[in-house]
């Protein structure tokens, strides 16, 4: 059986920055950490990170595992099922299988929220993929999570329905977490969630005591308060919008300072639409909030790579898009 993680950190590989801040962060203050690429990031056929697919995002880690030789990052797949890059072809999420794990992946999160079908079946198709990620790699580390993310708010009678579920896949496979939806939830700049704090006692009592660790998605914008009332209850958290969106700011900050004209990247931005999906009370009229949400899905683009060689004749921004991405991690992962 492969080591157990002690990371309770998830991190989106947003950019090679974020990628950066995570190995610099892991090496210097000896902190075991996660990336977490979903299928849209990276894939085995490609994905809006500097357009890598898998095999190009893992000669980009090895390169980081040289240059920070003390650093313990896992390589993970997050939402490991169809439709979540638009594609419900089962065959596209085996090969993403297949690929991160002839890449070295140390984890795929299993997750077939949006399949089409009943709930068994559903269930049923989850298990073969578990299956067949063993068959390849009898120590790959498995995720389980089979509900997408709303914020919706659980309650206490939801248990007995979520244990018979836990207890599904713990017959397949030894998980090394069970994804809990505890009422988080991202939009815009903001955590919009509420957390749910009598039925997360409750959970994470039941996992606990089955031996399995509570992950929770979507912690971005969490305050300190936030945090600590997770302690003892949470196991491991992800976030990946809010560090696209701190690299966004500090870009255009820079330009700003600088006198440097954004107009085409913006354009860029706001004309791709990916800000559609992240908006609550605003209206598509907040264009410079749009592209705030949506920068990072235009950092491989010519208009950014525009940005950042005129702001590269002034200073060193990609150290400093790193520095800011630190400080980030910090907060979830410090004292």
């Amino acid at each position: 059986m492969a080591h157990a993680f002690n990371s309770r950190l998830g991190i989106g590989p947003m950019s090679t920055e974020s990628i950066e801040a995570t190995f610099f962060y892991s090496h210097f203050y000896r902190k075991e950490l996660m990336l977490i690429s979903s299928k849209n990031q990276i894939d085995w056929n490609g994905g809006y990170v500097n357009r890598w697919n898998t095999k190009d995002y893992m000669e980009f880690v090895r390169q980081m595992k040289a240059k920070y030789p003390l650093a313990k990052v896992h390589i993970c797949r997050d939402h490991c099922g169809p439709g979540f890059n638009g594609v419900d072809d089962l065959r596209d999420v085996y090969k993403t299988i297949e690929s991160d794990i002839e890449n070295g992946f140390d984890l795929v999160h299993i997750d077939f929220c949006h399949f089409k079908g009943p709930k068994d079946e559903q269930f049923e198709e989850s298990k073969r993929a578990i299956k067949h990620c063993l068959m390849l790699n009898p120590n790959i580390r498995i995720e389980v999570g089979t509900d997408e993310n709303e914020g919706v708010t659980y309650g206490l009678p939801n248990i007995n329905e979520l244990e018979k579920e836990i207890d599904y896949f713990k017959a397949v496979c030894d998980p090394e977490f069970y994804v809990v939806q505890t009422g988080s939830l991202i939009k815009e700049i903001n955590q919009v969630g509420t957390f749910n704090g009598p039925f997360v006692e409750k959970m994470a009592a039941l996992l606990h005591e089955k031996g399995l660790k509570m992950k929770e998605h979507n912690d971005d914008y969490l305050t300190k308060h936030d945090l600590h009332r997770r302690e003892g209850l949470v196991d491991a958290m992800n976030i990946a919008p809010q560090l696209g969106v701190i690299q966004t700011q500090h870009v255009l900050a820079k330009c700003t300072i600088y006198g440097i004209d954004t107009t085409a990247f913006l354009e860029r931005v706001y004309s791709g639409g990916k800000w559609k999906k992240w908006l609550l009370h605003n209206t598509p009229e907040n264009k410079m909030l749009c592209c705030m949400i949506a920068g990072h899905y235009n950092f491989a683009t010519d208009e950014y790579k525009r940005l950042i060689h005129e702001l590269s004749q002034h200073e060193d921004v990609e150290e400093s898009i790193r520095g800011e991405l630190v400080k980030l991690i910090d907060h979830y992962v410090g004292a």
